[in-house]
């Protein structure tokens, strides 16, 4: 008789830092790795504003994000359908999708806006009327964007919860950032970021993640701003 094999772990992250080899205390850090916050704020910038954008070649609200609600059977109006008359897949419109005059109304605003000197870029060289899409911007601009512009955008979305959900994230960030950060306050944040990520799996695609392991970083090594 053959002998059983037993089953396989599946395990989420397959790759290991080198230290945790040639550096005997490292398995022991409460936090082995430091996350750059402007990465990781521009990777949730990009996620947030091309699902609400629509862009069909950046956005994650795509076909493979709708099959995954259909494997995990929730939200089935928003499960993808075929055409009527033809084999091709139909993805329903999300609510917080901009239609295309509230996009133009949007990147006209963003033309013409003006910022204090050095505050950020040029927003105007970044915005393409003819794509409709915003291209060229660094981590900088998505921090801007991300904290200072996109809470004036939102006000075009209907549903109040998703601006609700967007603001609490704005406000996470914008929190971070900051020169003076009272000990206390960790422990209540960390709760809050959590139940803010827990909202946006209830309103964003399910491929819409990002590690969001921040205040536990700061506690243990010292505030983003001086990283």
């Amino acid at each position: 008789m053959e002998e059983k094999k037993p089953p396989v772990t599946p395990v989420a992250f397959k790759k290991q830092s080198c230290f945790f080899k040639y550096l005997s205390y490292w398995k022991e850090l409460d936090t082995p790795h430091a996350v750059d916050c402007m990465h990781l704020l521009k990777n949730v910038f990009e996620s947030t504003a091309w699902v609400l954008l629509d862009i069909k070649t950046k956005t994650k609200n795509g076909l493979k994000s709708h099959l995954d609600l259909v494997n995990q059977n929730i939200r089935t109006g928003l499960h993808p359908t075929l055409a009527a008359h033809s084999r091709k897949v139909v993805l329903p419109c999300m609510s917080y999708n901009l239609m295309t005059d509230e996009k133009r109304a949007m990147y006209q605003w963003l033309r013409i806006v003006k910022v204090l000197t050095s505050f950020s870029s040029n927003i105007k060289s970044l915005v393409s009327m003819k794509d409709l899409t915003l291209t060229s911007f660094n981590a900088h601009d998505c921090d801007i964007m991300l904290t200072v512009f996109l809470q004036i955008v939102i006000r075009a979305i209907s549903p109040e919860y998703m601006k609700m959900v967007i603001t609490r994230l704005n406000y996470f960030f914008n929190w971070i950032t900051q020169k003076v950060i009272y000990e206390a306050e960790l422990p209540g944040m960390k709760q809050f970021i959590a139940r803010t990520l827990c909202q946006h799996e209830m309103c964003f695609p399910p491929s819409f993640f990002d590690i969001m392991h921040m205040v536990d970083q700061m506690q243990d090594f010292v505030p983003v701003y001086l990283l």
